[in-house]
């Protein structure tokens, strides 16, 4: 450990561990100290909107339909989390900066709602008909459901994205925000497993990390 003027020699060594760490990562050291805060900021904001989302779907009129009305409940809490986060991390930021917040906020909300519109349609489908009532016609149902929204979300990303931005390639990231559809879908359609598996905590989590991502873009 080194104190004092020598730590000072080690920092402003360009040959040092720290300034080669940062060389590395292209950020300086000063930047690096102040990362990790703009990092926590986009979090808090889409938390709020979860929370207040939460709050806000216990004061909603209900339908006679419960999956409509869970499906609302999701979507809410999908909505908020993303409009939280962009406001929290657009402070301080340039009207580029902003823009492409809420641009990754719109892909964030149909990468959530689309596929699990098309999951909820297909659990629907399988309900009314005495054939497709069973286990596996839902699961398979429930997977073409989340592939092709998933797929019609990135399309449609894509085909509103700006001349300079890139194509949008569907990543693993994007694929956590999706372990919504699989949770969404074992709360719309397969009610023993709830027994086991605690959907009603899980889903926040997702929804606050999709609303942090979209208020983190740069």
């Amino acid at each position: 450990m080194f104190y004092g003027d020598k730590a000072m020699q080690v920092e402003n060594n360009p040959y040092s561990i720290f300034k080669f760490y940062n060389r590395q990562n292209n950020k300086p050291v000063e930047d690096s100290k102040k990362s990790m805060p703009r990092q926590i900021i986009p979090y808090i904001g889409s938390t709020a909107g979860v929370g207040a989302a939460m709050l806000l779907s216990k004061k909603m009129p209900k339908v006679k339909n419960k999956t409509l009305n869970e499906v609302a409940q999701m979507l809410l809490m999908a909505g908020s989390a993303n409009l939280c986060g962009v406001l929290a991390g657009s402070v301080n930021k340039t009207s580029e900066q902003k823009q492409k917040k809420w641009r990754e906020a719109g892909f964030q909300v149909m990468n959530i709602a689309i596929p699990m519109l098309m999951v909820t349609a297909a659990l629907e489908l399988c309900r009314k008909s005495k054939v497709l009532d069973k286990t596996v016609p839902k699961i398979i149902g429930s997977i073409i459901g989340m592939t092709s929204g998933a797929a019609i979300a990135t399309g449609i990303t894509n085909l509103t994205k700006e001349e300079d931005e890139p194509y949008r390639k569907y990543t693993i990231k994007d694929s956590v925000s999706n372990f919504d559809d699989i949770v969404a879908t074992i709360k719309l359609g397969f009610d023993k497993i709830l027994k086991y598996i605690p959907v009603d905590k899980i889903l926040p989590f997702i929804y606050i990390y999709s609303g942090a991502r979209a208020g983190s873009k740069e």
